[in-house]
C-alpha cells in the first residue's frame, strides 16, 4: 500500500458505523485527510490534514504521497455525492482506491423500514436543486431522497411541497448514527413549521405516485375550448426539431391551450418551460392543462410577448405558435436579448401565407444561421356512412434557425 491514495467512506459520522475494513486501513496509512466533522474518528492519528478547499488540500495530499500512503475520509459512501468524481476528473493520475461505507440514505431507510432500490436521489448539498425538480420527483416517484445543504434545508423541502404536493409523507432524519439522532415524519404542512439540524436527510414518500402519459399526449386528453390547439402529430415533430435537453429554457409564445408547453415539460422534466399568452380564455386553459399534467417545470405568463421579453429568463429555445401581430419584431429582438450565452434555437409555426413570408424573410436573414423548414400535411380518417375517408387538415410549416450572438464591441 506504499504511496497509494484511498478514498474511504466513513458512514454517517459515528464510529459505530465505520466498517472494519476502513478501521484497519486508517491504522496503516501514513496520513489521513478529514473534514472537521470527521476529525473525531481519527483524532488519534499522528499525521492529520484538514479537508478544506479541494484543490488546496489535494496539492498537500500529493506531497504526502511522496512520503507514503494517504486516506481521504468522505461522508457516507464514496459513490454517492462525494468528492470522488471531482478527484477522478481533476487528479486522475492519482488513481485512488475506494473503500465503500454506509450511506446516510441507507441509515435513514433502515431506521424507518423503507427500501430504496427505486428511489429518486436528489442533492441540494453544494449542487443546484430547483423547486420544479423536487416537485416533479415527489409527484411521480414512490420515494424521493433529498440530501440537504445550506439553502436546501428540510424546511425548504417542506415549504416547497406544502400546498402543491400535499398527499405525501415527509421523513426527516437528523444527525443520523449519532447518540442524539432524531427521525420525524408528517405531512409537508405539519413539518414546514419545525426547525431541523443542518445535518439532515429527507425522504418524501408518495404511496400513490402519478404516472405521466407514455409517449405523446393525445389531443383528447387536453382540456379544450374554442381556443386553437396544435395537433398531436404536429407537436411530435415540433418537439423532435426543437432538440430540448436538460437545462434548456423554452419560451412558448402564443401558448393557446398550452399543448406544446405541457408536452415539452413532460418530454424534458429537467428543462424550464415558459408559456406566454395574453388572451384570458387561453390563459385559463393553459393553466388548467398545466395543473392536469402536474408540470411544475412550466410557468404561465400573462401578457404580450414583446412586453415580457425583459422579464423572462434568457431562453435557449423559442417556439412561436402565435404572435398576435408581433412576429417580425420578436424575431428581430430575440438575437439581442440580454444574458444569452449561446444562440437561441427559434421555431415558428406558420399556417397563413403572411406568417410564412415574415418567418422566411427573418429566419433566413443576417440575424440567424442554419435556416430550415418542413411542411406537414396530416390527414386523418373519418367515417362516411359505410365507408372511411382520409380528411386533410390545413398544412403547417415549421421554420427554424439558430440566432447569432451579437458581436461584442471591443472599441
Amino acid at each position: 500500500m506504499e504511496h497509494e491514495l484511498y478514498v474511504v467512506g466513513v458512514g454517517p459520522g459515528a464510529a459505530s458505523l465505520l466498517t472494519v475494513q476502513a478501521s484497519e486501513l486508517l491504522r496503516r496509512v501514513d496520513c489521513v485527510v478529514a473534514a472537521p466533522r470527521h476529525s473525531p474518528l481519527v483524532d488519534w492519528h499522528p499525521n492529520r490534514l484538514t479537508l478544506e478547499g479541494f484543490s488546496q488540500t489535494l496539492d498537500r495530499v500529493e506531497k504526502e504521497l511522496e512520503r507514503g500512503s494517504v486516506a481521504i475520509l468522505v461522508s457516507g459512501d464514496p459513490g454517492l455525492f462525494s468528492l470522488l468524481p471531482w478527484l477522478t476528473r481533476n487528479r486522475s493520475h492519482l488513481s485512488p482506491r475506494v473503500l465503500p461505507g454506509v450511506s446516510s440514505l441507507q441509515s435513514l431507510c433502515a431506521a424507518v423500514g423503507e427500501t430504496w432500490e427505486s428511489a429518486a436521489i436528489l442533492s441540494g448539498h453544494g449542487r443546484p436543486l430547483s423547486e420544479a425538480t423536487l416537485l416533479n420527483s415527489s409527484e411521480t416517484r414512490r420515494l424521493s431522497v433529498v440530501f440537504c445543504g445550506a439553502d436546501r434545508t428540510p424546511q425548504w423541502v417542506c415549504e416547497t411541497l406544502a400546498g402543491r404536493v400535499d398527499r405525501v409523507e415527509v421523513v426527516v432524519g437528523e444527525r443520523l448514527s449519532y447518540p442524539d439522532e432524531r427521525v420525524r415524519r408528517g405531512s409537508p404542512r405539519e413539518m414546514s413549521g419545525l426547525s431541523f439540524d443542518p445535518l439532515a436527510l429527507v425522504l418524501v414518500r408518495n404511496l400513490s405516485p402519478w404516472t405521466p402519459p407514455f409517449g405523446r399526449i393525445r389531443d383528447a386528453d387536453f382540456e379544450r375550448s374554442s381556443v386553437p390547439m396544435t395537433r398531436e402529430e404536429v407537436r411530435s415533430v415540433i418537439l423532435d426539431r426543437l432538440e430540448l435537453c436538460p437545462g434548456s429554457v423554452l419560451w412558448d409564445i402564443g401558448a393557446g391551450t398550452g399543448s406544446v408547453s405541457v408536452s415539452a415539460a413532460l418530454a424534458c422534466p429537467e428543462c424550464e418551460v415558459h408559456a406566454v399568452e395574453f388572451l384570458p380564455e387561453a390563459l385559463e386553459l393553459t393553466e388548467r392543462n398545466r395543473l392536469k399534467f402536474r408540470r411544475h417545470n412550466m410557468t404561465v405568463h400573462e401578457g404580450r410577448a414583446l412586453a415580457l421579453l425583459d422579464s423572462l429568463p434568457p431562453p435557449t429555445h423559442v417556439f412561436i405558435g402565435g404572435s398576435g401581430g408581433e412576429l417580425r419584431e420578436l424575431l428581430e429582438r430575440i438575437p439581442g436579448l440580454m444574458g444569452l450565452q449561446t444562440g437561441v434555437r427559434v421555431m415558428v409555426s406558420a399556417v397563413t401565407l403572411e406568417t410564412l413570408g415574415d418567418a422566411v424573410a427573418l429566419l433566413s436573414g443576417p440575424l440567424y444561421d442554419g435556416f430550415d423548414a418542413v411542411q406537414l400535411c396530416v390527414s386523418s380518417s373519418k367515417t362516411l356512412g359505410q365507408s372511411h375517408a382520409l380528411m386533410g387538415r390545413n398544412p403547417v410549416t415549421l421554420l427554424s434557425a439558430q440566432s447569432r450572438l451579437p458581436k461584442k464591441n471591443h472599441g
